[in-house]
């Protein structure tokens, strides 16, 4: 006989959830004593909340559980957009899936790494005219950049900041579930406007009036072919090449995370500088644990489900707690402190670390810019720790866990930035 699931009780707990973020799921596992509790929310809808690895384990088994159709609305026609992968499932998603997986080769990842490390140096200047930098907004435009260069996309300088705004307005979108937020609108414009530019670009390539090297996303997408041997729609093949540059990005929160990390936490910047024992790297995944970026994913059941005693009938909505997994005392000893080298004893299990999404990269819905976040933020951290000194001036450096989607209040501000180089020896 199965156990009484707890219950968060009320009909619409939607508004609460977006009132205590990060927070709302740990919240209520603390209640109830259990990785597993009921809501109800977007509209009254019954949700079945779990937190924990065998929580990531049994989201990501594909025989159990699904995933079309369970992204709320706004969040699909602003931040991912119509049809994308994120949207699919089964034999539809392996095929688009290994379109992805095929950018994620050596060269590439390797040839990533060379455009953060060139790009940010070439931005040093840029940054010593402008005194104050937010190190929130100067990576939006910086990583589009970089997200432009990489993917094989071509644009004129003046209106990449442009884009850079506009994919910054869908990331924030995700702040609007369930409200009536005034900005929902202008992320749907915003959207449009991207895709539009994308959708040039495909067609342009299809009939030869560009020509993008062979390997790049943009190159990929335009002469991709799935399982039935079609050409993908330009529509939709924009949609899928801007989900590949619109993560990188996102990466914006984890750069100003990372400055504000490395003013914060005493020794850090001159760890990361030396970089022994790959300590970038481990600086990177501990940034990814720490600080709040995705708070929970969505799914369904597919089947009847029996998950550590409780019952989830087929079709009811499951939701996977990314936050609170990463903050679990089970999984990371001390987890609220920032602490690095946890990570030498890691065994890299594909489900406890999961700030990008668990499971396999080829068949299920962890993320494939996964590598090239970490290859980002690597980058970027030696950059700000080894090759630049800065001051930081007096700000609001909260992280406040009750605001979707989470950054620093302040954005990380800092000024009278230098070349890190003594030129009297």
């Amino acid at each position: 006989m199965s156990k009484p699931i707890p219950k968060d009780k009320g009909i619409d707990k939607t508004l609460t959830v977006m009132k205590e973020g990060y927070e709302y799921i740990s919240n209520r596992t603390k209640k109830f004593n259990s990785d597993v509790f009921e809501t109800r929310v977007l509209g009254g809808k019954r949700a079945v909340i779990i937190s924990g690895k065998e929580a990531a384990e049994l989201f990501y088994d594909n025989d159990k559980i699904e995933r079309k159709g369970t992204l709320p609305p706004r969040v699909v026609k602003t931040l991912f957009g119509k049809g994308a992968i994120h949207t699919t499932t089964g034999k539809v998603h392996l095929d688009r899936k290994s379109l992805f997986m095929s950018l994620m080769t050596e060269n590439n990842l390797e040839y990533l790494r060379k455009l953060t490390r060139t790009f940010w140096y070439q931005n040093t200047e840029r940054m010593q005219l402008m005194g104050k930098v937010n190190v929130y907004k100067e990576s939006i435009i910086l990583l589009t950049k970089v997200g432009f260069r990489w993917a094989g996309v071509t644009e004129k300088p003046e209106k990449i900041e442009q884009h850079a705004m506009d994919m910054d307005k869908m990331i924030d979108s995700f702040g609007s579930v369930g409200t009536a937020y005034k900005g929902y609108r202008e992320a749907k414009k915003a959207r449009a406007r991207v895709e539009d530019f994308l959708e040039k670009q495909i067609i342009a390539t299809r009939k030869g009036k560009i020509h993008p090297e062979v390997g790049t996303a943009l190159h990929s997408f335009s002469h991709w072919r799935d399982f039935q041997g079609n050409y993908m729609d330009s529509r939709l093949a924009a949609v899928d090449l801007m989900n590949v540059i619109r993560p990188l990005v996102a990466i914006n929160r984890f750069v100003a995370y990372g400055v504000l990390a490395l003013h914060e936490f005493p020794g850090e910047r001159e760890r990361v500088a030396a970089d022994d024992n790959n300590y970038a790297y481990k600086f990177t995944q501990e940034l990814r644990r720490y600080f709040p970026f995705v708070p929970f994913l969505p799914a369904k059941a597919k089947v009847d489900i029996d998950f550590q005693g409780y019952s989830i009938p087929q079709d009811t909505m499951i939701v996977l707690d990314i936050f609170g997994t990463l903050h679990r005392e089970d999984l990371w000893q001390d987890p609220e402190r920032f602490y690095p080298d946890r990570f030498d004893n890691w065994d890299g299990s594909p489900f406890d670390l999961i700030p990008q999404g668990g499971g396999d990269y080829h068949t299920n819905h962890r993320c494939a810019g996964e590598w090239m976040t970490i290859i980002i933020m690597e980058e970027t951290m030696k950059y700000f720790a080894r090759e630049i000194t800065y001051d930081v001036p007096a700000q609001d450096f909260t992280v406040d866990r009750t605001k979707l989607p989470g950054r620093v209040k302040s954005g990380m501000e800092i000024e009278n930035v230098r070349l890190n180089f003594d030129r009297t020896l």
